[in-house]
């Protein structure tokens, strides 16, 4: 099996719990060779942690490196565009973290250069690798005109999850004072172009709770069922913390509940009902590993009700995504969640944002 070489731009806390960990057991598949971050002690404290021997303090330097084949960028959501466009142009094959871009003009650029470059962009939307999800497909099949769906994402953070059993590496105040500075004011900007100049506080974090948390959920109906026609309706309350959106899909409604709060669960389940089935998919925390995901298929007839369960499946979805990154560059599969895609999933935030000021007028 070929093995590919892979750089990481961003030390942070999904590289550190969610992806390194990962890579570690599909050494097969690839070698960790070089890391990016602005902050020099989480670069020498991740690089030494997980033995990575080339530790770069500009990304000009990391980019450079003829040996990397391909591009982990899990920086800040703001710096997405930039970074991912840097390493198309340097000939290096990307993952790209969700969300793509925070704006749809980003996006547009990022699309544009990746469409130049004879490289592999993947966006990372892992929930739509789960072998849940993946059965939930095979079954979706068998069921009748779906008639509602209901999306669910009531969490509580991951800190409570991983502080509990693991660390993470946090800048000791050594990163650069106008690098922070000129992040906070990009993402303000981006984050304000989507939400309007004179967006509430509450408007703001319900937009960045969208794209950090919602976007997964948003994808993976994309792939179930397609994208709805119109956001019929959309309100924030709890300081942007707690989303609800009413889509129009022609034929059926869907709605999307989001609250992140400190009851201590991970309630993240997508309900598709037609005249005679229901299927549920749920998902759990993705900060402790291997967490199963499951299933559950409903028939009901005249005189019969018959429910199937299946799962748990233990596979992570993050392993099976990466494992599908390596098999489109090295065996040209196609990719299922193409950069192209993103495009209808930051559009549907967006109109929801649009939605949501709309009520609190």
């Amino acid at each position: 099996m070929k093995k590919i070489s892979l750089g990481l731009i961003g030390a942070g806390e999904v590289a550190q719990l969610i992806h390194l960990p990962i890579l570690k057991q599909l050494q097969d598949h690839y070698a960790v060779t070089a890391l990016y971050d602005p902050s020099p002690s989480v670069l020498e404290q991740v690089g030494s942690n997980w033995n990575i021997p080339h530790r770069y303090t500009t990304l000009d330097d990391l980019l450079s490196d003829p040996t990397i084949d391909a591009i982990m960028v899990l920086s800040p959501d703001q710096f997405h565009g930039d970074h991912a466009r840097s390493a198309l142009r340097a000939q290096k094959h990307v993952f790209l973290e969700k969300p793509a871009c925070l704006t749809l003009t980003d996006l547009k650029s990022l699309i544009e250069v990746e469409r130049e470059s004879n490289q592999v962009t993947m966006v990372g939307y892992m929930r739509c690798y789960a072998p849940a999800f993946t059965q939930a497909q095979s079954l979706l099949k068998h069921m009748g005109e779906t008639r509602y769906v209901r999306v669910r994402d009531l969490i509580c953070e991951g800190p409570w999850f991983f502080n509990s059993w693991g660390h993470v590496a946090t800048p000791d105040g050594d990163i650069a004072v106008d690098l922070i500075d000129s992040g906070r004011a990009k993402r303000l900007a981006d984050m304000k172009a989507v939400c309007g100049e004179d967006a509430s506080p509450a408007i703001l974090k319900a937009y960045e709770v969208l794209t950090g948390l919602g976007i997964h959920s948003l994808s993976a109906l994309r792939v179930l069922i397609g994208s709805p026609q119109k956001v019929i309706s959309a309100h924030i309350a709890q300081g942007g913390t707690q989303i609800n959106a009413l889509l129009d899909y022609g034929q059926f409604i869907t709605s999307y509940e989001c609250l992140i709060d400190d009851v201590v669960r991970f309630d993240a389940t997508i309900e598709v009902i037609s005249a005679r089935e229901k299927l549920d998919i749920y998902y759990d925390t993705p900060y402790i590993r291997n967490l199963p995901g499951r299933t559950v298929f409903q028939t009901s007839t005249e005189t019969d009700n018959t429910v199937q369960n299946f799962g748990p499946f233990y596979k992570d979805p993050f392993r099976v995504e990466l494992e599908h990154f390596h098999d489109a560059i090295v065996a040209g599969t196609p990719v299922s969640t193409p950069l192209q895609d993103a495009w209808a999933d930051l559009d549907l935030c967006q109109q929801i944002m649009t939605a949501a000021r709309i009520s609190t007028k």
